[in-house]
């Protein structure tokens, strides 16, 4: 394995428009990534991203020789990059109230219409606990403040979507259910006890792990009382120790966006992925801007160049990458449009 030729492989990236052009087809060619990160900008109605999917990895395929991981975060409520037509789902809170059976049933419908147009990862479900209750960031997001409930509601999630083939994601790892500052605007400090996370926050990502979830997303919040210096995206008391060594995943970490303003505060540019991929990170997630994603592209090269970063490591990480797509793109599902415009229309 030439890890210098395949560090692309350890990003997940956005792009621009709602359809392939030359833009586009250079950006996959250049940076050469894992996957593509859909948002609503990306998304007008089914049969155009089913179009996009086909293109994206009819390219892949050509230039790469490999499918993408295509990802979008499809919680429900607030949190849904797929407008109408596409089934709304209604926010975690109010799933969670509902019970399980609906959890399962709105997990299944958003699975089949993401296989149908051609997505293949959802960013979802969020895992976290909200015991900070009407003050917490997390509040419509999360199933409830019950860890019992929070792991029936994530297992029924995480069950419905995978087995439409579709990977889903536990998070944000290991908790973000008590804090109040919101991550993408400021470091949110959770300053619970390692007892109190074990008993109420970590149930449910224990619970994920053995459902065999596909990936885990990493949270940008500061636990002092597991790792008093760094945020969870960069520890690896967090990352290596608790999550791989202590609950066993071995299957794909995703940091949460490194753009955001919780990451921006701490950590340059060139710091944050060199950070993320020694605390034991899969995969750098970058949503929005081109040039920070092509800058993190050469910070990794230069990190391996420079020692920073052990190759084992990358090496074991492209290895993870390479078995989800293993496990779910082989055959690699492309959209049909003329299927999808069937089913929506009627």
């Amino acid at each position: 394995m030439d890890i210098s030729k395949r560090l692309g492989e350890l990003l997940m990236v956005g792009f621009m428009g709602e359809e392939m052009n030359a833009s586009l087809a250079a950006h996959i060619r250049d940076l050469q990534p894992a996957g593509l990160i859909f948002f609503s900008r990306n998304i007008s109605v089914p049969e155009q991203l089913a179009q996009l999917t086909h293109d994206i990895q009819t390219l892949a395929r050509q230039e790469l020789g490999r499918p993408l991981l295509l990802a979008v975060d499809q919680e429900g409520g607030s949190v849904a990059r797929m407008g109408p037509p596409f089934t709304q789902i209604p926010d975690a809170v109010s799933l969670g109230r509902s019970g399980c059976e609906s959890v399962h049933h709105y997990s299944r419908l958003t699975a089949r219409e993401m296989f149908q147009v051609g997505l293949n990862l959802n960013l979802a479900p969020v895992l976290d606990v909200n015991t900070s209750g009407a003050a917490g960031v997390m509040e419509r997001r999360s199933f409830g403040d019950d860890p019992s409930l929070v792991t029936q509601c994530g297992i029924a999630a995480i069950s419905a979507t995978q087995n439409e083939n579709i990977m889903a994601t536990a998070k944000h790892f290991p908790g973000l259910g008590r804090a109040h500052n919101d991550p993408h605007h400021d470091l949110p400090v959770v300053s619970a006890g390692g007892e109190e996370l074990e008993r109420t926050d970590l149930p449910p990502f224990r619970a994920a792990i053995q459902a065999d979830v596909a990936c885990v997303m990493t949270s940008h919040t500061l636990y002092p009382a597991l790792d008093p210096e760094n945020p969870g995206t960069f520890s690896p008391t967090i990352l290596r120790n608790l999550l791989r060594a202590q609950l066993g995943f071995d299957g794909v970490l995703i940091t949460d966006d490194l753009e955001m303003g919780a990451v921006v505060e701490r950590y340059s540019q060139a710091d944050a992925p060199i950070a993320a991929l020694q605390a034991g990170a899969d995969l750098l997630l970058v949503c929005n801007d081109l040039e920070k994603m092509h800058l993190t592209a050469e910070v990794v090269l230069d990190g391996l160049n420079r020692g920073m970063l052990d190759p084992q490591d990358l090496a074991l990480s492209l290895t993870r990458v390479a078995k989800l797509r293993k496990t779910y793109l082989d055959p690699p599902h492309l959209a049909d449009v003329a299927t999808v415009a069937t089913h929506f229309s009627t």
